[in-house]
Formats: structure tokens, C-alpha cells, sequence
């Protein structure tokens, strides 16, 4: 159903319609149509009057809109809503509707201006309705009148549609696909998706020599890559569509967990040039304490070499993240925080962290090796069972606030939030990479994961992922961690039972709550809040 209107202005809320047209066709034959002035029960502008010829006279014998748009709905009842520049009239109608308590006009819309721009562009690079009339020689000229335009606005949408076949264009689908899509588009290269499947999987953009170029993941593949095709106006993404020679696509029964993983795996394993995130894994950060040094530090490191002997924690998303947590740890135990490397008997001068009394200062002999190791055991115990540590810097911020230091106080959060997000995130990787899970999605997929790493479909060698994750399969572990997180999950089999830690569990949980609501809420004080019930 084409519609096409007439109103006293541009606004649905301050104006109103002064006359509706509309033609219905089905299969190329025309139906029927609709026309009828209404009358606006204000006054119609003059300027509004010498461009459509409708003014008070002619609209005062006619019905109000509460009248008219009964019978309206009646013949565009499962009809697709068409229109030049379709948003203007599906606001207006459904305006209309919303005020009178009637059903809204199902979207979306198709629009013939937008069509025109990836369709007959750059050909035509006016898509005013006039204009494309002449340039399909229409019967019915537009001018300014309902149903005059809406007649001539179903034959530009017949000669749209026909050259839209040639492109790629065949279903309502790639119609609303091609409407919404901008930039330069590259219809020549829509062929490409046609082999793909409309389903769940990720999807891979290839350059002639073979290269990955970019790696996706959609619901529907066939889709999601077509959409590229009628256009999108980032500039990068353009240079990739001149490079595209072919894509690929592998299907996931595993549904959205296994594409995300596999998107996730490919990236890593490809870096594809046009991947915003392909290299993120290179910035990641880990916290690192070795308790076989003399006298132990934590150290932030760009490594993680599970089974050394050394205790991690992370990935942090950049070394920035990394040092907020390091400090916050150093700010409750006192251990030394110089890079100077150091054997049992190397001794120097202190610096002014000893005098202040937050470090133990082994440099000049004020602490002993056994009472130095019983510290940095207690702050490798801490990571594990976070309690006293969380309450020591939670009850430090709510000092710092009482003291009206807020700007150290927001530091001090900002170190609890990287720290206990950290904790939280540790935690849920020793579950997933504790053995052998088999678990059931909400949609009833079967997830199979060997210590962490989901076996996807057409890439089942994939190695295990130790805990902590080394960076170049953090994002993989990341991925499906997230996609645990948001869903219920049911473990019908595993070799080792995943459990909550009870120790500091609660505090974790609560901590990582209350730092969240307030990141949402900026103007609420940092310090402590009340115990939840309970």
C-alpha cells in the first residue's frame, strides 16, 4: 500500500492532516485506492495552500481525522506501509492513531527515497519525488495532491523494484535491509552472500589472495553480510568491500555461544586487518607475584605462564587497569614496591614509603625474611579469599570520604572496582577451565567445553585454556564467560563440580554492585553503604 499525505505542516504534534491518499497493488495489480480530504479544524497556512491548492474552504464540509481513519486502517489492514519519504507519513498516521487509542501502523516502513539512493544513485542523485517520476515516465505526475502522488509513488516503486531484482534485491527483507543502509553501495558484489546460510554463524570476508579481512558473527549470516553490500557509510569498512573478492561462512548449531566464541577464536588466529578488537589481546596486562624471589613484589606483566610457580591475576584490559589493582593490593599489605632487583642480603636506602609505614622496607633490615614471606602469603591467600582485603579498602574510601578527600577517594574506588572486577573474573575462569563441562544453553544447545575451550563446529583441535588465560585466547574465554553470565545455563556433566568460593563471595558480589550502581549514578559519594539484608 502506497500513502501519500497532506498536512498543515511538518510537525505531528502542533500540525494535522488535511487530506490522505492511498493506492494498494498486489503482485503488480493495482486493488484499489483511498482519498479524502479531512478536515485539519485549524487554520491551514497560506503558503501550505498555494502549494497543494487545499485550503479552509475547500476542507470545511469534509470529515474530521477521529472519522476517517477508521475506514483507513480498514483498507490498509496487512498491507506494507510504502511512502516517499515514508517517515514523515508513518509519523503523522501513527501520531494520529496514538491520540485516538487506536493500534499503531505496524512498521517498518519502506521507503522509495531511500530505496532510489541505493538503487538509482548515482544516476539520479536528486530522489525528489518529481524527479524520480521522470525518470520512470510515469502515467500520474505528481502535484502535491494525496492520491496523484501516491499513484505516481507506486510506479517509481515498481521501476525501483525492478531494478533492485537485477541487484540482489528479492525478498521484504533485503527491501528494509537496503532502505536502512548507508553510504556508497556495492550491489555488484551481492552475489557473494548468495550461497550463505540464513542462519546462526560466523562469517568471514576474504581478499583474492586468500587473506582474512575481516570476521563477523550474525543470527542470520546470509543477512548480515548482504547488508554490507547495499552500503555503509564508515570509511573503513568501504576499503574493505573494494578488497572483498569472497566470504565464507561456518554454521553453528551451538547457536550464539558458539559464534561468539569461533568469532572470537578466527580473530585471534587471523588478526584480520578490518577487526576493530584484532589486536586488543596484545594490550592485555596480568598482575604477577613470585614467591621463590627474596623478597617478593607484584609486578604487572604482558605474560602469563601458567604452571611457573607464580601466582597471576588477570587479564587486565590495558597495563592502566593492571596498576589500579596493583596499588590497591599495596595500599593494604605493605610490600616493597622498587624495581630494584634484590637478594637476600642487598640493602640500600629506604625510600619514603618505609618512613610512612607502608612498606616493611627489607633494604635496611626493618622486617626479617620469615616475618616478609608470612605478609606476602597473606596477600597470595587474599586473591583467593578476598574478605579482609575487600573490607580494608572499602573501609579506607568510606575514610578518605568522612575526611571530605573526595578526589583520592574516587581513586581508591577506581582501584577497588579494577581489582574486585578482576577477583569476580578469576573466579569464573577457574570454573570453566577446571576440567571437562558439559552444559545445556537456554535454548537447549549442547556446550561442550575441555578446560575452558568450547568445541565449535569445524574447528575442533583447539588446545585447552589454562587458568589465568594467556592473552591471545583471553578474548575466548571472555566471550563465553559473558554469554554464561547473561544466560541460564544447566552443567549436566563435568569432572569438577563449579562452585562459588564462599570465602569473600558475598562481599565480591555486593562491592561489584554497589561500584556499578554508582559508575551509573556519577553524583552519588563514594564510601560505604549499608549491608542488604539478609
Amino acid at each position: 500500500m502506497v500513502v501519500d499525505l497532506e498536512t498543515t505542516g511538518g510537525s505531528p504534534v502542533d500540525s494535522a492532516i488535511t487530506e490522505i491518499g492511498a493506492v494498494a497493488y498486489r503482485g503488480g495489480e493495482r486493488l484499489g485506492s483511498f482519498q479524502t480530504l479531512v478536515n485539519p479544524c485549524q487554520p491551514i497556512p497560506p503558503y501550505v495552500s498555494h502549494l497543494t491548492g487545499i485550503d479552509d474552504l475547500l476542507v470545511a464540509g469534509s470529515p474530521p481525522i477521529e472519522a476517517v481513519l477508521p475506514s483507513f486502517m480498514e483498507f490498509a489492514r496487512g498491507a506494507v506501509f510504502v511512502a516517499h519519504n515514508a517517515r514523515f507519513d508513518f509519523s503523522f498516521l501513527n501520531a494520529n492513531l496514538e491520540r485516538l487509542d487506536h493500534e499503531p501502523l505496524p512498521g517498518p516502513a519502506v521507503c522509495t527515497a531511500k530505496l532510489a539512493r541505493r538503487v538509482v544513485w548515482p544516476d539520479v542523485p536528486n530522489v525528489r519525488l518529481q524527479t524520480l517520476a521522470r525518470y520512470f515516465r510515469t502515467r500520474t505526475e505528481p502535484i502535491h495532491r494525496a492520491l496523484a502522488d501516491a499513484e505516481a509513488c507506486a510506479e517509481v516503486l515498481h521501476g525501483l523494484l525492478d531494478l533492485s531484482g537485477r541487484l540482489g534485491i528479492y525478498t521484504l527483507g533485503d527491501l528494509h535491509e537496503a532502505c536502512l543502509a548507508r553510504g556508497r553501495p556495492n550491489f555488484g558484489k551481492i552475489a557473494l552472500a548468495e550461497a550463505l546460510p540464513s542462519a546462526p554463524g560466523v562469517y568471514r570476508f576474504l581478499a583474492r589472495d586468500g587473506r582474512v579481512l575481516y570476521v563477523g558473527k550474525s543470527k542470520n549470516v546470509r543477512a548480515r553480510v548482504r547488508s554490507y553490500f547495499y552500503g555503509d557509510e564508515r570509511k573503513k569498512i568501504q576499503g574493505m568491500l573494494d578488497e572483498v573478492a569472497s566470504v565464507d561462512a561456518v554454521f553453528t548449531p551451538g547457536g550464539e555461544a558458539e559464534a561468539l566464541v569461533l568469532e572470537a577464536r578466527l580473530i585471534a588466529r587471523h588478526e584480520p586487518p578490518y577487526n576493530r578488537h584484532g589486536k586488543r589481546w596484545r594490550a592485555y596486562a596480568y598482575l604477577k607475584i613470585d614467591p621463590s624471589e627474596a623478597w617478593p613484589r607484584v609486578k604487572t606483566s604482558h605474560a602469563a605462564h601458567p604452571g611457573d610457580g607464580c601466582v597471576y591475576l588477570g587479564p587486565f584490559p590495558n597495563v592502566a587497569r593492571a596498576r589500579l589493582a596493583k596499588e590497591a593490593l599495596e595500599e593494604a599489605f605493605a610490600v616493597r614496591r622498587c624495581t630494584r632487583s634484590m637478594g637476600r642480603r642487598t640493602r640500600f636506602a629506604p625510600c619514603a614509603l618505609a618512613d610512612m609505614g607502608r612498606c616493611q622496607a627489607p633494604c635496611d633490615d626493618r622486617t626479617t625474611p620469615e616475618r616478609y614471606g608470612e605478609l606476602v602469603g597473606d596477600l597470595m591467600r587474599s586473591l583467593s579469599s578476598p574478605g579482609e582485603l575487600l573490607a580494608a579498602l572499602e573501609a579506607r574510601i568510606a575514610a578518605l570520604a568522612a575526611q571530605e578527600r573526595y578526589e583520592e577517594a574516587a581513586l581508591a574506588r577506581d582501584r577497588l572496582r579494577s581489582l574486585a572486577e578482576a577477583l569476580w573474573r578469576s573466579r569464573v575462569d577457574r570454573w570453566l577451565t577446571s576440567g571437562r563441562l558439559l552444559l545445556r544453553g537456554p535454548a537447549g544447545e549442547r556446550l561442550e567445553l575441555d578446560r575452558g575451550a568450547l568445541r565449535v563446529a569445524d574447528d575442533h583441535a583447539t588446545e585447552p585454556i589454562e587458568a589465568p588465560p594467556r592473552r591471545e585466547r583471553a578474548d575466548e574465554l571472555a566471550a563465553f564467560r559473558a554469554w554464561a553470565c547473561r544466560h541460564r545455563v544447566t552443567v549436566e556433566d563435568c569432572d569438577v563440580a563449579p562452585s562459588e568460593p564462599v570465602a569473600g563471595g558475598r562481599d565480591l558480589a555486593r562491592i561489584l554492585r554497589m561500584l556499578r550502581e554508582a559508575a551509573r549514578e556519577p553524583g552519588r559519594p563514594v564510601g560505604r553503604r549499608a549491608r542488604p539484608p539478609g
